[in-house]
């Protein structure tokens, strides 16, 4: 598994807390055994608990908690689709689509229900200092991206009372964003987090109810055993909540979730600039950029100056060269900063879909071989809105309750628009 033990220094987990190895032994039996904690694994767990307390349920993780991608990302909770609207519809229907943006907006207010009684308010490791902006802009780049999406755009804005089209004008006069101009859209919901924080919080929550393994890397998955650097766990059911690295513990999967690399640089806003009171997202996403409270700009992407786009790519312990110096480029020329302070890299799962893949893996794995093994993974860039409910639906499969009706049945590993994807053995 390409999961090196050592990796660029990401800004939101200088000095945390639970990187260290856990120093308990490796309970060799459990109910359950999770496989990841980062924001997906660790609401698996935290649902668990609330559904059946008195299972017992082992986390294991390769390095610290929140290593992954949640502990380098960009720190943005923006709900809405993450991809084109009326492609959305084309592919599900209207409803579906409609569905899946409210299932975004229900998951960011059911993480802010959770914080609001577990977190702490002192800019602490607990506090993950969400704060509310004025929104996400989408910014259109270019004239060809601006019609390729603007149907689309307004399809969903009349759908959707929280998102709006902006036209040329009205995005210019929004202070930094005077070189955007071609439009765009606005999603008036959107925070700021220090993402890491939140499965911090997690993890304080279970860490007496549960037994969490940190450094404790999954070698392999035989049956119902967890083969780990650390002893083997006879486990009554596994989950994996390994996102980009999925199909290095099933192969079967690494057709239908991809590894993406991506950057993401800090650095200082310049005094006396216009600070931006919106979280940024621009040229099809490939750029995005928000402020924090404390004044540092986080900026990500860039991914698309590479031929490869940093997919099939899992290393999250390099930097692409030419990337750091497009980032570097944005930096200077758009945002008007000299020099950025860190740069990190982060590792997403793609799905084929864009969709993230929730459930029971007998379509995968067979029935036998799959009829205990689960997975929530393939969130595509796309996990903040959408990881704390995933671990909700993963936990009521694990628990054997029934799911929630607004639960997005297109996420389902057996939905019907991925059944052919099991079925075609030239893949596998």
């Amino acid at each position: 598994m390409h999961l090196n033990p050592t990796s660029t220094l990401s800004y939101w987990l200088t000095n945390a807390p639970f990187q260290q190895p856990t120093k308990e032994p490796l309970p060799d039996k459990a109910d359950i055994v999770i496989i990841g904690a980062g924001l997906t694994g660790m609401s698996t767990a935290y649902w668990l608990q609330q559904l059946r307390p008195e299972l017992k349920v082992v986390v294991v993780e390769a390095r610290g908690i929140s290593s992954g991608a949640t502990g380098r990302n960009g720190g943005i909770i923006t709900p809405g689709l993450n991809d084109d609207f009326d492609a959305i519809v084309n592919s599900y229907g209207v409803d579906a689509a409609q569905n899946l943006v409210e299932f975004d907006y229900r998951n960011v207010d059911a993480l802010a229900e959770f914080l609001k009684h577990h977190s702490d308010n002192d800019k602490g490791f607990f506090d993950p200092e969400i704060t509310w902006t004025k929104g996400t802009i989408i910014a259109w780049s270019t004239a060809q991206e601006a019609e390729d999406s603007y149907p689309g755009a307004v399809a969903l804005a009349n759908k959707i009372e929280d998102i709006r089209v902006l036209s040329p004008e009205e995005l210019q006069k929004i202070p930094g964003l005077e070189s955007f101009k071609h439009g765009g859209i606005h999603i008036r919901t959107t925070a700021i987090a220090w993402a890491a924080k939140i499965v911090f919080c997690l993890a304080r929550y279970l860490q007496n109810k549960i037994h969490i393994a940190t450094h404790t890397r999954v070698l392999s998955v035989e049956g119902n055993k967890v083969i780990t650097s650390r002893g083997t766990i006879q486990a009554g059911r596994v989950a994996y909540c390994t996102n980009a690295w999925s199909g290095r513990l099933l192969e079967k999967l690494s057709p239908y979730i991809v590894p993406v690399r991506n950057q993401v640089v800090s650095a200082r806003a310049v005094e006396g600039r216009p600070r931006l009171e919106h979280v940024l997202s621009a040229n099809r996403g490939y750029q995005y950029m928000s402020f924090r409270p404390n004044g540092d700009i986080i900026m990500g992407g860039m991914r698309d100056i590479v031929p490869s786009k940093q997919e099939y790519e899992d290393d999250d312990s390099t930097m692409n060269l030419t990337v750091s110096q497009g980032l570097r480029k944005f930096m200077r020329e758009i945002v008007h900063v000299p020099s950025v302070d860190k740069e990190w890299v982060g590792v997403m799962g793609f799905s084929r879909d864009r969709l993230p893949i929730v459930g029971n893996l007998k379509p995968v794995l067979g029935d036998k071989e799959g009829s205990n093994q689960y997975i929530a993974a393939g969130f595509t860039g796309h996990g903040m809105p959408r990881t704390f409910l995933c671990g909700r639906a993963l936990a009521q499969m694990l628990a054997d309750k029934p799911l929630d009706d607004w639960f997005p049945p297109e996420f389902l590993v057996e939905h019907e628009s991925r059944k052919s994807w099991w079925s075609d053995k030239s893949k596998l």
